[in-house]
């Protein structure tokens, strides 16, 4: 969530319809935003805004409950059903999210809660809250916790990118992948469930090391319960891929289908920076396997960080690019 709706969010307090608890307060989805009482926690599962929280939703119970809402409803929908969870009877939860991303739909999700919702416009988003009463919503919980999913080959979490489905561009690279081609030390940058990872250790028996990378929790977590049975050479790590990773040894090969979206917002430089930060981290000679959105002009990047560029195929909107340092 950008700056305007996260202030959104602190509208009831600045206005006089809310006052800070005593109490434990808990921001879902939130970051370090000024503003906010010193005993709020916030927790965060995106690395890039997760400076200063924690990455688990902590246990209750707790007075108050903020929540940026998410552009998915299923993932807000769980976040405030793990908040009626988590707040005392006499607890208070304050949601807010843009007015295009799911703000028009906080007060009717909230009466669907049995609450009673009052609310503030401002800087083209919505803010809501309603005392706590003791309400729940389970359904909610269940359908946005981690889950089986693909007639139970994987667990995924709704929020983790393509949660319960096989990307195209994905699958894609996999087909045209050669089987038995990465020995040693690679890694799956931007790893998400691990349907890429679990299809490299499933058809490359001489790969000693699998690093399975991504800026969201839940997909390190998800990934790491998926890929168990190869716990002895696999590592998870949790991190913001447009950055250099100078944890990671040099490495003979990544593999990558880079996300060019943050929010609702197209961001290109997000798939340049995954491919700087891959070439940073493999060894002269190493390679890159990597799949994009065809209308992306990725080759530029590319021909400036490796010696050999090789587009393999173009096909369903993606293209695959196979390519040397």
């Amino acid at each position: 969530m950008t700056a305007e709706p996260l202030k959104t969010l602190l509208l009831p307090f600045e206005t006089g319809d809310l006052a800070w608890p005593e109490g434990t307060i808990l921001f879902l989805n939130g970051d370090g935003m000024p503003g906010l009482p010193g005993r709020a926690v916030a927790q965060q599962y995106f690395k890039p805004r997760a400076a200063g929280c924690v990455a688990e939703i902590p246990d209750g119970p707790v007075d108050l409950v903020l929540i940026a809402g998410s552009k998915q409803r299923g993932e807000t929908q769980y976040m405030i059903g793990r908040a009626l969870e988590l707040l005392k009877p006499s607890g208070t939860i304050v949601c807010a999210a843009p007015n295009d991303a799911g703000g028009k739909r906080l007060k009717a999700d909230l009466e669907e809660c049995g609450l009673s919702p009052v609310g503030l416009s401002k800087h083209k988003s919505q803010v809501v809250w309603a005392q706590c009463c003791g309400k729940k919503a389970p359904a909610w919980v269940a359908a946005g916790r981690m889950q089986r999913v693909l007639s139970g080959a994987f667990v995924s979490q709704p929020g983790i990118f393509g949660w319960d489905k096989i990307d195209t561009g994905s699958a894609l690279l996999a087909a045209h992948m050669p089987d038995e081609i990465f020995t040693g030390a690679g890694a799956d940058f931007g790893c998400g469930y691990g349907y890429l990872a679990d299809h490299i250790l499933r058809r490359n028996h001489a790969v000693r090391m699998l690093y399975c990378l991504d800026a969201d929790y839940r997909a390190v977590t998800a990934c790491r319960e998926n890929l168990a049975e190869y716990a002895d050479r696999t590592a998870f790590v949790w991190t913001d891929l447009t950055a250099p990773q100078h944890d990671l040894p040099p490495l003979e090969w990544v593999v990558m289908n880079p996300p060019f979206h943050e929010g609702k917002k197209a961001q290109y430089s997000i798939g340049t920076d995954f491919i700087k930060t891959a070439a940073s981290s493999l060894k002269p000679g190493g390679t890159l396997w990597m799949v994009a959105n065809a209308q992306l002009p990725y080759e530029t990047v590319l021909d400036v960080c490796f010696a050999k560029v090789v587009n393999v195929v173009e096909d369903e909107g993606f293209k695959v690019f196979h390519v040397r340092k």
